[in-house]
């Protein structure tokens, strides 16, 4: 008789188990991605010239092109003071910058470090959209909800 009671609690702990397990196999294959659910908006704001901070920016950009998608995902990268030489033409970064806005991925330039720094319209690479001052658009896309990441 104990054995029997023993057997019965056996199965029905095998039971239990493949319940408990097939209970949570959908909540599973649904999970969250770990970026969350979006919506998907984020600036990234450059003030520096240095390859390492473009490199990290542009590496950091089209990970997330690969893995969330344009849509979903809402880019801009926003460079000022120093940060506008990397947008230029003739820049090191140039095709990778073309390939991003291909992409869907938006290159903003500040109007008034352009002024300061002597860089043109026509010196930035096709496609830089030029807005009247970067703080004046980090604080717009501040207060649409987008994340913000200084690089």
């Amino acid at each position: 008789m104990k054995r029997m009671g023993a057997a019965r609690v056996g199965w029905v702990s095998i039971l239990l188990g493949l319940g408990m397990l097939l209970g949570f196999a959908p909540a599973w294959s649904a999970a969250e991605p770990a970026w969350g659910n979006g919506p998907y908006r984020m600036l990234f704001e450059v003030d520096s010239a240095q390859p390492a901070a473009w490199n990290m920016t542009l590496g950091a950009v089209a990970h997330i092109v690969k893995r969330v998608g344009i849509p979903p995902a809402r880019l801009e990268v926003l460079a000022w003071g120093p940060g506008l030489r990397m947008l230029r033409k003739d820049a090191p970064d140039a095709m990778e910058i073309s390939i991003l806005q291909m992409r869907g991925v938006r290159f903003a330039a500040c109007q008034t470090s352009m002024k300061r720094l002597h860089i043109r319209r026509r010196d930035l690479a096709p496609g830089v959209t030029v807005v009247a001052g970067g703080m004046a658009e980090l604080m717009k896309r501040h207060n649409a909800g987008w994340a913000e990441v200084k690089m």
